[in-house]
């Protein structure tokens, strides 16, 4: 049905809107519907708050600079994501309109929305969705180490009783890695001390994120402690993060003094340091074990049962290529749970299993070689540099 400048309508809107009403609507929606659309949903609402009888379509034209048929086509847009219902009563002379304005979805319950968020990612791209995303993570909270406690809401009617549970008002947590079972890090605490000034929110992506909870988990590292790292690695002027800068930070740091009574929940650097007595672990040992946390992606009690069962399996000696021949059988076995680990240590129990996986001999000599080599190179480098200081 065209519409004409002479058509009239009125407008049924919200009392009032809130802050999260505009931040949806700008952020979110209008990627979606373009500005004109916003504009004309923010003009019939202003509009209609104060309308105290029906105008025509050529109000609307003057007060937005633009044509009837430009008007129209915004209004399907509203229409097409659910802003906007469209009511006409058609006369002779002119035709009646009544527009329902709908409220925008909350930021949290628009990005929940897989139709949405697709969307806005095919309009936006990757890169600037996340961006978006990241800046309706603060007033997320965790639940992580709560116990739901809530009870069931009982209803009663003529057919008997149910119990119903309102999903929509869980709180979600607001960094999730789904596929990530490895990251054990307080990234509420992180970013409640880690301000924008430090840490900016276009840096905040999801790759840096799962980095920093990864490297905190694996060395031992506090939010507090990954504030300082992570801010030590951003280049304000440039807007640039280095990540290569912060793993070698944080194979560096010494970790941090955690109280438990179970040793396998220690991050895997302390959990080999208890092993060492409390001496040091080496940056090659720190290695191995970001390797089993960071690309096998086993987590921490996986990882130091596996570390504690090749100790007692190889002299107390991390050979590198014996722990990623042990690690790929553990990944084929789907070992995933502290429970798995302890089977698979346990696998063939009173047999001679456990003497076949004693670190092969020809591992050992190619250590031993790699090791001598790296002496003998660290010699010459030493007798070449007297040399040329004359010394020799």
């Amino acid at each position: 049905m065209e519409l004409k400048g002479k058509d009239i309508y009125r407008v049924i809107c919200a009392d009032s809107v809130s802050a999260d009403f505009l931040t949806s609507l700008m952020s979110l929606y209008q990627p979606l519907t373009g500005s004109l659309a916003i504009s004309l949903y923010l003009t019939l609402y202003t509009e209609g708050r104060r309308q105290r009888s029906q105008e025509t379509h050529h109000r609307l034209s003057v007060l937005m600079n633009q044509s009837i048929d430009e008007i129209e086509r915004a209004r399907i847009k509203l229409e097409e994501h659910l802003l906007l219902r469209t009511y006409v009563q058609t006369a002779d002379d002119r035709n009646q309109y009544l527009y329902l304005l709908n409220q925008p979805m909350s930021p949290a319950v628009f990005l929940d929305s897989g139709e949405m968020k697709s969307e806005l990612t095919r309009i936006l791209g990757s890169k600037q969705t996340e961006l978006t995303m990241n800046k309706f993570m603060t007033g997320y909270v965790s639940t992580a180490g709560y116990r739901d406690i809530t009870r069931p809401v009982v209803r009663y009617t003529e057919k008997g009783t149910y119990n119903t549970e309102d999903s929509g008002s869980r709180i979600q947590p607001r960094y999730h890695f789904t596929d990530d079972v490895s990251i054990n890090f307080d990234y509420e605490h992180f970013f409640s001390i880690t301000s924008t000034l430090v840490f900016p929110v276009e840096l905040r992506t999801e790759e840096n994120l799962r980095l920093i909870g990864k490297l905190a988990t694996i060395y031992g590292l506090t939010p507090e402690r990954m504030r300082q790292l992570t801010g030590s690695c951003v280049n304000i002027g440039r807007n640039e993060f280095d990540a290569a800068k912060l793993k070698l930070m944080a194979e560096k740091s010494s970790p941090e003094i955690v109280q438990t009574d179970d040793p396998y929940k220690l991050p895997p650097v302390s959990f080999l340091q208890s092993k060492q007595n409390g001496r040091d672990v080496s940056l090659a040992d720190r290695k191995i074990l970001e390797y089993l946390s960071d690309k096998m992606n086993f987590s921490v009690e996986v990882v130091n049962i596996m570390i504690e069962y090749i100790l007692s399996v190889s002299s107390n000696r991390l050979v590198p290529k014996f722990v990623e021949m042990v690690a790929g059988e553990w990944a084929r076995d789907n070992v995933k749970t502290r429970e798995d680990a302890i089977a698979e240590t346990k696998k063939k129990k009173g047999s001679d299993y456990r003497r076949k996986q004693s670190v092969p001999q020809y591992m050992l000599e190619e250590e031993q070689k790699e090791e001598t080599a790296g002496t003998d190179t660290d010699i010459n480098e030493v007798r070449e540099m007297l040399k040329r200081m004359g010394k020799v």
